[in-house]
């Protein structure tokens, strides 16, 4: 059992890095206005804003399930809230250029004008589709755990996001789905863990 976990686990973190990869050459950078000289806005492909929320939850969700599956532990439904906060915080940094100019964009960002107008833009609307992915793992996990705090935390992290980001439904669409994709992976190779 101990070394069946094992290799789940590294199949899971080896699938988590290539779909976290895939977003870096695939996400686009919507650099804020104060640090436009140093990265150009991109949109790698027309996609880019529609593949980038469910890669990013897939990736996160299965980071989390492959760490737990390695360490051969049972994931906990608090566990599991790393998901969405890890998805969430690659999302922002991503989408506003830290992972391609991380000294002028930290330094921009540190202007709270500047962070506000990137929390309402496109950096702050791809997020929200990814944590609203990544907090379908912890309401399943809290779900069939029947941890009650977990539970309600997973909810309100998941209405949060669906109430920031309603004025883009399409990250939250994608993103839903991509937690859900990864969720049922893990359901499905991982029973042990997930399934009650």
């Amino acid at each position: 059992m101990s070394l069946r976990s094992r290799l789940l686990g590294s199949a899971l973190l080896v699938a988590a890095a290539a779909a976290l990869a895939a977003t870096v050459s695939l996400a686009p950078t919507v650099p804020p206005e104060s640090a436009a000289g140093s990265v150009s806005a991109i949109a790698p492909t027309p996609y880019s804003f529609v593949a980038t929320p469910p890669l990013l939850a897939v990736g996160s969700v299965l980071l989390i399930g492959g760490a737990a599956a390695l360490a051969s532990a049972d994931l906990s439904a608090r566990a599991a809230l790393f998901a969405p906060a890890l998805g969430g915080a690659a999302a922002f940094a991503l989408v506003a250029g830290v992972a391609a100019a991380p000294a002028a964009i930290l330094s921009a960002l540190a202007d709270p004008a500047a962070l506000a107008a990137a929390v309402a833009g496109a950096p702050g609307t791809v997020a929200t589709g990814v944590v609203a992915g990544g907090a379908v793992a912890p309401v399943i996990r809290a779900t069939t755990t029947e941890d009650t705090a977990a539970l309600v935390a997973g909810a309100v992290l998941l209405l949060a996001a669906l109430a920031a980001g309603a004025s883009d439904p399409v990250s939250l669409l994608t993103g839903g789905l991509g937690g859900a994709v990864a969720v049922g992976l893990l359901w499905a190779v991982d029973p042990e863990r997930w399934r009650p």
